[in-house]
């Protein structure tokens, strides 16, 4: 079997595509070199070493495509490094550059740009009311860029004057039909001060193994009064008689749904108050007064029919 022929040929046009040129730290990147000879010469099977910042051969890689004018590899992954910077990687012909030729003609150099992963923190079924100095659980999720494990990083909260709530490990249960959307419940308890409080979830920046970024969610918190009174509202359809099922009861910022009697109930604290019901396709009741004590209210809903062409063009 005949050696392989690594003799360098002299080179006019190097190039080589990198994607993407900002990756996360260890994270694949795909890279695919094109190189033409001064005489258009076929270099297919011909080899390049990809030398990273240290010198070190990260891919050994064949040229495989040949358009009579330039050769090209097909598409490659090298692994970008741990550490996050900007780097600067050298593809070269192999064996190493031989006397006569310069770097120039047998190598070219590429850089890209290694980040830390960043964290995506979100948050979900707060309450829309929590009374005063009462307990309520919040749902936290942590996600990596890169879709890493949280491999017990900490999730900590904290309150509008910034102290420290809670904090908790990030385990290993991934919230349903998601990818790497880790999630954990945490038990948290309502301040004693009324009023709509901005929250902070955070997740530190982690540099150990994979350097991760710090990720930050903040959320609303509106603490009310104990509620002193019961609101009992009935939504019927106005036409026919038969409850609703499903309409939206507000008295802000307390809000509730109806059942399938068309029955919805909540606690607010006495004064004046301002009732909206709405359902699909009906248009919205309005009630406004003052709470006293317990009430029920019938809030008749008409159906939305919206305009004729006899109104339109009247």
């Amino acid at each position: 079997m005949a050696a392989e022929d690594n003799t360098v040929p002299p080179i006019s046009v190097w190039k080589v595509d990198v994607s993407p040129v900002e990756v996360d730290a260890g994270a694949d990147i795909t890279l695919k070199c094109e190189v033409s000879g001064r005489t258009s010469e076929d270099l297919r099977g011909k080899t390049l070493l990809i030398k990273d910042q240290d010198a070190g051969v990260a891919a050994n890689v064949r040229l495989t495509e040949f358009d009579g004018e330039t050769n090209q590899t097909s598409d490659f992954i090298v692994t970008a490094p741990l550490r996050p910077g900007t780097y600067t990687w050298v593809a070269q012909f192999r064996p190493d550059v031989p006397p006569g030729d310069s770097d120039e003609e047998t190598s070219a150099s590429f850089s890209f740009t290694v980040k830390p992963h960043s964290t995506r923190v979100v948050v979900w079924d707060t309450p829309s009311t929590i009374e005063t100095g009462k307990d309520f659980d919040v749902k936290f999720g942590v996600k990596c860029s890169s879709q890493c494990p949280p491999d017990l990083r900490s999730l900590e909260v904290y309150d509008h004057e910034g102290e420290m709530l809670a904090t908790r490990a990030i385990g290993d249960e991934v919230w349903p039909e998601t990818a790497g959307l880790y999630y954990a419940q945490i038990g948290l308890r309502a301040p004693e001060t009324e009023g709509l409080h901005r929250w902070e979830a955070r997740v530190p920046a982690s540099a150990s193994d994979i350097p991760h970024a710090e990720g930050i969610a903040s959320f609303s918190v509106r603490v009310v009064p104990a509620p002193e009174c019961v609101l009992t509202v009935e939504a019927i359809d106005v036409d026919n008689r038969t409850p609703v099922e499903g309409a939206k009861v507000v008295v802000h910022p307390y809000r509730a749904f109806t059942d399938e009697n068309g029955m919805a109930q909540m606690r607010v604290p006495k004064g004046e108050y301002r009732l909206f019901v709405s359902g699909k396709n009906y248009s919205p009741f309005r009630a406004t007064g003052e709470m006293k004590s317990d009430i029920s209210i019938r809030a008749e809903l008409t159906l939305d029919v919206g305009l004729s062409d006899a109104d339109v063009w009247s």
